[in-house]
């Protein structure tokens, strides 16, 4: 046997085909080719080892609630087939399925995925959970092995939050984790946290609460003490010390959260300290700053480990009352506050002051407007938060886990040293600057994306203006991809427009840069080999990208949509130079779930380059503003090939869309769109 056959295992391999990969190789190849249905299918239908393979590797899936009964009860039959190995599920509810055919469509589900563990659904916005008193308990009965339960959006009443958990009472006993998280004006109360005291098995429990008291609080710890985990959302009572022991009636207590209105005692944080495991806490607003850090860093200091200090008003010095106090809680992961004053004087508040927290992995402030009650107008706060090139290089040296940071600031406290300082977070992965200008005349502040960190996955930006050359993306393009691969792909263009082929775009401004990526194309890269790699690194990455009030010319968002090869997401808000042409090179953004454009008072973009946009067959939620749009209302076939969106915000009015479609123009819309939640938004 020769060496090539005795290495494929006796295959020759001028005969091997993609049918004769292993089965556990098949398996692996099934749970990474993506969670929504339509990839499973199209992988099986590549041969039969495929289709026998890809589906048992198949462990999670995300699929949406057809409203039609019959296309239901066929889609659920169909993913029965396909995903035998099915774990966990995660389903979309759009406002399109009748809330009296809720339980008898999750019933359905149960019927035919009886095996799975873990169950999500996310309701869309304005969708009302409905129950009666028996499907509460039919709707969940398959579910023998559900283990998991998230119920995320949408709202419901007292009395079906009360017939959905007896029905998780009675049908699913075993149930180890739920997160009951509505919109808000809706939540759990004391009747409902009863019921939830029954589920004798739950060990992680999240809730949004609504008028819960203390005594409901103290029932739900006091008969459920094998609770491992904790979060309880809107707490709207103030906790005294009474209430705050019940919580060491949980032994097995690892994580507590907790998000209030009001702030706690000393006596009440006292007795958090005997709680086993970490401890969180969101405030809507804080007034009694200096007490309520003090007495967190006397009881708390090695134990709270994530602080939202919401609202927080200064009226002195930061360093002492806020800075140097949050310094001494070095166990914290999570920290976020949003601050102003309205004194006379304008006080400084020191970023670098924060480096202390060594564990610190996320850090939001914002800097918000005040009122002047003499001047009798709101304006921006009397504070500064400097973002220098020092503060932003001590706070990287002291803050190496930081994987998270928000800085909403003004115009005034951010500078191009200190944005450009910011590639000294090594472990950063999510980044949102924001220089607000305040009322003021907006003034960009300049920044090239390639001084980034590395490694980002998500990023936001508001009023920057970009100045990253088209040539520095086409070349972090090229250095991300093989070169082998974009010189086959430039040879198979006509020449200087090899560019304009790969951006969509037939502009002026993409056939003059087609001799730059023809170079990049052939290894004579635009840039420095070494600053090519880092622009790759910088941009490689990013799955979420947004921005607002930025300055980003058409020749820019073309070249820089060929250096995006992983984004999912992409919101352009008031961006300056956008423009039909500049929209159409999106189009090869093949991995993109959702887009949104708002481009008000701009001529140069209408609704007629979505049509450009049908190689986007992975969008599900689309945000539309445009004049065009507001004016004259949807031009249908722009909006033809989005079949399978979920939510679809358009600027008009119902009586535009009237006017623009006809009488029957938005049944017409969904029923070309079944899962979409169809939303207008002027």
């Amino acid at each position: 046997m020769s060496d090539s056959s005795a290495a494929s295992g006796g295959l020759q391999l001028s005969d091997a085909g993609w049918g004769d990969l292993p089965a556990d190789l098949l398996q692996c190849i099934g749970g990474m080719i993506g969670p929504t249905p339509s990839n499973v299918n199209s992988a099986s239908l590549v041969c039969k080892a495929w289709k026998q393979g890809i589906p048992a590797g198949v462990q999670t899936l995300e699929l949406d609630v057809h409203p039609s009964e019959a296309a239901w009860a066929a889609k659920c039959q169909q993913l029965a087939a396909l995903t035998p190995s099915l774990s966990s599920c995660k389903a979309y509810v759009s406002t399109a399925v009748p809330k009296l055919e809720f339980g008898g469509k999750i019933e359905q589900l149960a019927r035919q995925l009886k095996h799975i563990e873990h169950l999500n659904l996310q309701l869309s916005e304005g969708f009302e959970l409905w129950l009666d008193s028996s499907s509460g308990h039919e709707c969940f009965a398959g579910f023998s092995r559900l283990r998991s339960l998230t119920l995320s959006g949408g709202s419901f009443t007292q009395a079906a939050a009360q017939r959905l958990l007896q029905g998780l009472v009675l049908a699913i006993p075993q149930l180890e984790e739920l997160h009951v998280l509505p919109e808000a004006c809706c939540g759990l109360g004391d009747d409902e946290v009863t019921l939830l005291s029954q589920l004798q098995r739950l060990k992680v429990l999240e809730f949004r609460a609504y008028h819960l008291t203390a005594g409901g609080l103290t029932r739900l710890t006091g008969q459920l003490p094998q609770l491992a985990s904790l979060s309880c959302h809107g707490l709207d009572t103030c906790l005294d010390a009474a209430t705050a022991s019940c919580f060491a009636a949980c032994p097995s207590l690892r994580e507590l959260h907790l998000g209030m209105d009001y702030e706690l005692p000393e006596s009440a944080m006292q007795q958090l300290r005997d709680v086993a495991g970490d401890v969180s806490m969101r405030f809507r607003w804080t007034d009694k700053l200096t007490g309520l850090l003090r007495t967190a860093r006397f009881y708390l200091h090695a134990r709270l480990v994530r602080l939202d200090l919401g609202c927080v008003r200064l009226a002195r010095d930061p360093s002492m009352v806020l800075m140097e106090p949050l310094a001494s809680l070095t166990a914290l992961s999570d920290l976020r506050m949003s601050v102003y004053s309205n004194g006379d004087s304008t006080l400084t508040l020191q970023l670098s002051e924060l480096s202390a927290l060594s564990n610190l992995q996320v850090l939001h402030l914002t800097k918000q407007h005040a009122y002047f009650p003499e001047q009798r107008r709101m304006a921006e706060s009397s504070i500064a938060v400097p973002l220098s090139a020092e503060a932003a290089a001590r706070l990287a040296a002291g803050c190496r886990k930081l994987r998270a940071l928000r800085l909403c600031l003004g115009s005034s406290d951010v500078t191009a040293e200190g944005l450009a300082e910011l590639r000294q977070f090594s472990s950063l992965r999510s980044l949102s600057v924001n220089a607000e200008p305040f009322g003021s005349p907006p003034q960009p502040v300049a920044l090239d994306l390639l001084q980034l960190p590395k490694g980002l996955t998500q990023l936001e930006l508001r009023n920057v203006d970009i100045t990253t050359s088209p040539a520095a993306f086409v070349a972090a393009a090229a250095a991300a991809s093989t070169l082998s691969n974009v010189s086959a792909f430039a040879q198979q263009q006509p020449g200087g427009l090899a560019f304009a082929a790969v951006a969509g775009s037939s502009s002026a401004a993409a056939a003059a840069a087609a001799g730059v990526y023809a170079q990049a194309a052939a290894g004579m890269l635009p840039l420095p080999r070494a600053r090519a790699d880092a622009a790759a690194a910088v941009l490689g990455q990013l799955a979420s990208l947004k921005l607002e009030s930025c300055r980003l010319r058409s020749r820019q968002l073309e070249a820089l949509a060929l250096a995006l090869p992983s984004l999912q997401q992409l919101k352009l808000c008031h961006v300056s130079g956008l423009c039909d042409e500049g929209v159409e090179a999106l189009s090869r953004l093949t991995g993109l779930v959702e887009l949104s454009v708002v481009a008000p008072h701009n001529k140069a973009l209408t609704q007629s380059s979505l049509a450009l946009l049908a190689p986007l067959r992975s969008l599900r939620y689309l945000t539309w503003q445009s004049d065009d749009l507001t004016a004259l209302g949807p031009v249908a076939a722009a909006y033809q090939h989005f079949t399978s969106l979920r939510r679809l915000k358009l600027s008009c009015t119902h009586a535009t869309l009237q006017h623009a479609c006809g009488s029957k123009g938005q049944e017409k819309l969904r029923q070309r769109m079944p899962y979409c939640n169809l939303n207008l938004i002027c």
